[in-house]
């Protein structure tokens, strides 16, 4: 369901995804709103699941996770059960940081972070198997993060 959202909301979503820990004072005074209002807006957003959460975003590299891969995932049987079993699984492992079910040949793209090539075998060991319905899958391997963003420009 989309939530209507006005001018003000926008301009309060564009500074929170630039900066979540800006202070409500200094969003109020940016987006010309009583602290109060800018408080209740974000509250609500919240609510809605306009705003589903405020992270960090972190570089890693350099917290020694030097291989990051694409991967594509083929599965091997279509069965809505299986599907949502597998997005299940990849939901609850740390290493997955996406998991996108997608249209074309393939059925899901995961961006994949690890340490070293020995740590993504065994991730794709333990993982990537017919028990957990895939067929096959193809890894494309990142060799330099040119952009890496998460905000959707709001005007």
């Amino acid at each position: 369901m989309i939530h209507e959202i006005d001018d003000i909301d926008k301009r309060i979503l564009n500074f929170l995804q630039e900066d979540a820990t800006l202070p409500l004072k200094n969003i109020a005074e940016k987006v010309h709103a009583s602290v109060a209002t800018c408080q209740r807006r974000i509250q609500m957003m919240t609510e809605t699941g306009v705003i589903t959460r405020q992270v960090v975003i972190v570089n890693p590299t350099e917290l020694g996770f030097d291989l990051s891969a694409f991967v594509l995932i083929e599965m091997e049987k279509q069965n809505t059960a299986l599907q949502h079993g597998f997005e299940r699984l990849m939901s609850r492992l740390p290493n997955v940081m996406s998991c996108y079910e997608i249209s074309g040949d393939y059925d899901f793209l995961l961006l994949v972070h690890a340490k070293n090539m020995a740590e993504y075998h065994r991730f794709t060991r333990d993982n990537l198997t017919y028990e957990n319905n895939v067929r096959r899958f193809k890894s494309q391997f990142v060799m330099n993060f040119s952009k890496v963003g998460t905000k959707i420009q709001l005007d």
